[in-house]
């Protein structure tokens, strides 16, 4: 498996919650659909640490899933309203060296 994280900063947001809770939603809605597309797809996350970044994690079977994620985030954003408060992202993609998750009814 391969994983895809995107690193992105924010410029100068006048409310970070009220612009990320937007962005959250237009994910949602328009992006995560195309994601789950991209043959050998697992998952995506989106993290906000703080005020001024969002992270977001994928994961693919191979990593061609990947590439094709960073393609489509890369669109997606191109087209966002939020398009000129975030920088250009900072991607790392690399293969999975370990992966253990919950067997589905275990918790």
């Amino acid at each position: 498996m391969f994983a895809t994280i995107r690193r992105y900063t924010t410029k100068n947001l006048s409310n970070p919650q009220d612009a990320f809770a937007g962005l959250k939603q237009r994910l949602e809605q328009k992006f995560i659909n195309t994601l789950q597309d991209i043959p050998g797809f697992h998952c995506y996350y989106l993290l906000t640490p703080n005020d001024r970044e969002l992270l977001t994690i994928s994961i693919f079977d191979s990593r061609t899933g990947t590439q094709e994620s960073t393609r489509r985030a890369a669109e997606f954003i191109k087209a966002d309203p939020m398009k000129d408060q975030l920088s250009t992202p900072e991607v790392i993609e690399s293969e999975l060296l370990l992966s253990k998750e919950a067997l589905v009814g275990t918790h």
